[in-house]
């Protein structure tokens, strides 16, 4: 980067996109000059320009707010629907949402968190909070920790550290040994069981995906209440996410006959 002479104008609209996206609520002209460190009256033009092309709207007019806006919205959906793992994974997490009741979900790994791509829910009673485009650690999720354990021991240290490592509830795992220990028995058993471990109401199965070269390039996962899992519930679950995770991944060029391999 230190080559590339970046254009400052777009510079400061990608960040104000990020920043409005990662803020979780609405933010006041004032919060988005803040947390961009410019000049009000700078902060006021830019923001005049993307309500105009409707990048960022007016959430409440006597807060003077702003969020998101369509425009986002429709470039987010174009990216979608380019991108060949959505449009593929679509019809598998329509059917588990269908016969499971439950929210299922698709996400990829980016900068050592899980992103959430894709997600079923007409069918679920209960819709978990999980925002798509929103990313949460790989540890703590049962997306993340499925494609995290089908990742080389090396890379999960160096995506979770060996310091400090931070957990969501009481029951996330929050040291290397641990996590580690966790990816073994993920492996073996061949799906990721986040029980708790991320929300403290929810109950999370998933398996990663993988393509033609056999590298993971993402998982799914079914999210369910934790007060409603049985042990009948549950096998049915495994059964049929680990059975869509080898459908997708066949379909991707898929090759190997398990889920998971032993990693070193």
């Amino acid at each position: 980067m230190d080559n590339i002479r970046l254009n400052k104008s777009a510079e400061r609209v990608v960040d104000l996109l990020v920043l409005l996206a990662k803020s979780g609520s609405p933010l006041t002209l004032n919060e988005i000059c803040t947390g961009l460190g410019l000049p009000k009256s700078s902060g006021f033009e830019l923001v005049q320009t993307l309500l105009y092309k409707g990048f960022i709207e007016m959430d409440d007019a006597r807060l003077k707010t702003y969020r998101l806006g369509l425009g986002a919205f429709e470039v987010g959906s174009a990216y979608l629907s380019s991108a060949g793992l959505p449009q593929q994974a679509r019809p598998y997490l329509e059917e588990l949402n269908r016969q499971l009741g439950s929210t299922a979900f698709l996400g990829i790994e980016d900068k050592g968190k899980i992103v959430y791509l894709d997600k079923a829910e007409n069918y679920s009673a209960v819709r978990p909070t999980a925002k798509l485009g929103s990313r949460r650690l790989m540890h703590t999720t049962g997306l993340g920790k499925a494609l995290l354990a089908a990742l080389p021991t090396d890379k999960i240290q160096y995506i979770v550290g060996d310091g400090d490592i931070v957990g969501k509830t009481p029951y996330s795992k929050v040291t290397l040994s641990d996590i580690l220990q966790d990816m073994k028995e993920i492996r073996e058993r061949g799906y990721s069981i986040d029980d708790r471990e991320d929300n403290l109401e929810m109950y999370c199965i998933g398996s990663a995906i993988y393509d033609q070269t056999h590298h993971p390039v993402g998982a799914i996962s079914v999210a369910s209440i934790y007060s409603n899992m049985t042990p009948e519930r549950e096998e049915m679950i495994v059964k049929l996410v680990t059975e869509a995770a080898l459908k997708l991944s066949r379909q991707l060029g898929y090759s190997g006959e398990k889920l998971y391999m032993d990693h070193e």
